[in-house]
């Protein structure tokens, strides 16, 4: 695998990237540019977790393992709008949330690839 998500299903991180960098990116961004991929994502709103056990994954509030209908709510922010304040301080505790609202586990690693990468690449 290349993208998982992480165990509570509101998250999903790069886990092989030199794998992600030569394959994915060239073939479904037509660069390998790992800086671009990271401006792409932000413009979905898509936030990388910067601390604690999310550290590295991104997460969006309408990207959820299981709930794939909730895509449809994301929208690309455009020119020179910024998503909310990307201080740490301000990262959701998404373990915490997934206690109290569990997702389903029903979503295979192949739909999560196809996913990720087709929200992304939809700019």
């Amino acid at each position: 695998s290349v993208i998982t998500w992480m165990p509570h299903g509101r998250s999903w991180k790069i886990i092989n990237l030199p794998e992600f960098e030569k394959k994915v990116l060239p073939q479904y961004f037509k660069q390998s540019n790992m800086k671009s991929f990271h401006r792409q994502a932000n413009g979905w709103g898509f936030r990388r977790m910067l601390k604690g056990p999310d550290k590295g994954s991104f997460y969006n509030e309408f990207f959820l393992r299981g709930v794939p209908h909730l895509c449809k709510k994301m929208k690309r922010i455009g020119g020179a709008k910024t998503i909310e304040d990307a201080n740490i301080s301000h990262e959701p505790n998404l373990w915490m949330i997934s206690t109290i609202h569990p997702l389903p586990e029903t979503m295979r690693q192949d739909d999560l690839n196809f996913i990720v990468l087709k929200t992304i690449n939809e700019c």
